[in-house]
């Protein structure tokens, strides 16, 4: 990849992370083309998920089910083997370290990106403006970039703690995205985690890694953690058509239905969950906004604790560590957060069952609420800065942005907006389901067709 040398690009990628190196590598393997990736860390390939160095963080999805390609469906497994030195077959269940599938990615984009050429800048987007036919790209830098298109690859926003910390000061909390800042908890400290996600996985994962000594608690609005993945799990037979005209209700009875009979089938009620995996976005799709909005309010996380499952041995070093009280779930509202008199901090909530108010003092909190959807939520001045241009308007129900079937972005009147491309996190409202590989790789592959066709159109 080369220092960047070039104002002026044929399209800009704001984002590194696999969304935005994924549409690179499209681009740059289709043809000679211009293309600049904005991103802070100072490299395409890692973003959030991925950027984590530590070795006890793995996929969520075997090794098998993870290539970056629709037409390569191999492709990690071949990498990966090549990587460990062993049999590919050796490697299809496995339940990989999330920094292998980084350099993964790193390697894919490098083999185009290094004979084609990349400006590739470690820096972050602040605001984007028309301007003719294409686009000036304010930098945090200081610096402009102009592009014909550009695509807003932003991934996973980091949301915040649902109450401030009052009264320490900044590193009181740390975030669970800042992998370091997790690992360097001290072993003896008590520790409080705001969330119960799969960033809260990470977070438990790395503190067993270290040794650590002193309490954890966690708490989380319905005290519900993801589930684990079984091996032998295969997809139900049977399609999904039953489920389209149903609402809500009607849909999880049903679902529960088929998880028994996969169960009295002697299988697993993962069987059934993997029959729906790849009609998520149908069935999302065909509900009227009113079933989407009773999904939001009453059955999102019953969802996302099913269908985003964790590898079986991340969920039986959990299981240990609960068992063994060294770790605890509650369930509640959190409250506020204070400093003690002894420096400590006190997480006060109120408990989901019962009138009583419930607290903890421990030394150090991890902010493992997750992503942000809603986009008027957004923290940094990027996607402010588009929404006041009116370049882009909330998705439904608020969640990320709104954009076509093809991934270019509507404006603030829901028109289509000439070479400005979205994918990924931001496209949940539409789709529900964007961030798996199998929907990003072909997301991505698309999208780089379609914003080369529309340059070659504004030329």
């Amino acid at each position: 990849m080369t220092e960047p040398t070039a104002d002026a690009v044929d399209i800009a990628i704001l984002g590194g992370g696999a969304a935005g190196a994924l549409v690179a590598r499209h681009l740059l393997a289709r043809r000679e083309v211009r293309v600049a990736v904005v991103e802070p860390r100072g490299v395409a390939g890692l973003g959030a998920a991925y950027s984590t160095a530590r070795p006890e963080h793995l996929l969520n999805v075997n090794a098998a089910r993870m290539s970056a390609f629709d037409d390569r469906p191999d492709d990690f497994v071949d990498f990966l083997a090549a990587l460990r030195g062993v049999a590919p077959a050796e490697l299809t269940g496995v339940f990989a370290p999330r920094r292998d599938y980084g350099r993964y990615l790193e390697d894919r984009l490098a083999a185009v990106a290094g004979q084609a050429g990349l400006d590739l800048r470690a820096t972050a987007a602040v605001d984007v403006q028309a301007d003719g036919p294409g686009y000036s790209i304010r930098l945090a830098d200081g610096r402009t970039l102009a592009a014909t298109a550009v695509v807003l690859a932003l991934g996973n926003l980091p949301a915040a703690l649902p109450t401030p910390v009052r009264g320490p000061g900044p590193e009181a909390a740390v975030d669970a995205w800042d992998y370091d800042a997790v690992a360097a908890i001290d072993p003896a400290h008590d520790v409080a985690i705001v969330g119960a996600g799969l960033s809260m996985v990470d977070t438990l994962l790395t503190l067993q890694a270290n040794g650590h000594r002193g309490r954890i608690v966690a708490l989380s609005r319905h005290g519900l953690m993801p589930l684990s993945h079984a091996p032998g799990t295969q997809p139900q037979t049977g399609g999904v058509e039953a489920l389209l005209p149903l609402g809500v209700r009607a849909r999880m009875h049903l679902l529960r239905q088929w998880a028994a009979e996969a169960q009295a089938q002697g299988g697993r009620w993962q069987d059934a969950l993997e029959r729906l995996r790849p009609q998520v976005q149908a069935l999302w799709q065909t509900w009227p906004a009113h079933e989407q909005r009773r999904f939001l309010r009453h059955a999102v996380r019953l969802w996302d604790i099913h269908r985003h499952r964790i590898a079986p041995e991340v969920g039986a070093t959990i299981a240990a560590m609960q068992a063994d009280g060294r770790f605890r779930l509650h369930a509640g509202r959190l409250e506020a957060i204070t400093s003690t008199p002894d420096g400590r901090l006190r997480m006060d909530w109120r408990p989901r069952r019962g009138n009583t108010d419930a607290h903890a003092v421990v030394d150090r909190i991890v902010n493992a609420t997750g992503t942000e959807k809603r986009v008027d939520r957004a923290r940094g001045p990027l996607l402010p800065a588009l929404l006041a241009r009116g370049l882009v308007r909330p998705g439904p129900h608020g969640i990320g942005i709104d954009s076509s079937p093809a991934g270019q972005v509507l404006d603030a009147d829901g028109q289509p907006v000439a070479g400005l491309w979205t994918l990924g996190a931001l496209r949940t409202g539409t789709l529900w389901e964007s961030v798996a590989m199998p929907e990003l790789r072909g997301q991505a592959a698309r999208l780089a067709e379609a914003a080369l066709a529309g340059v070659d159109a504004s030329r």
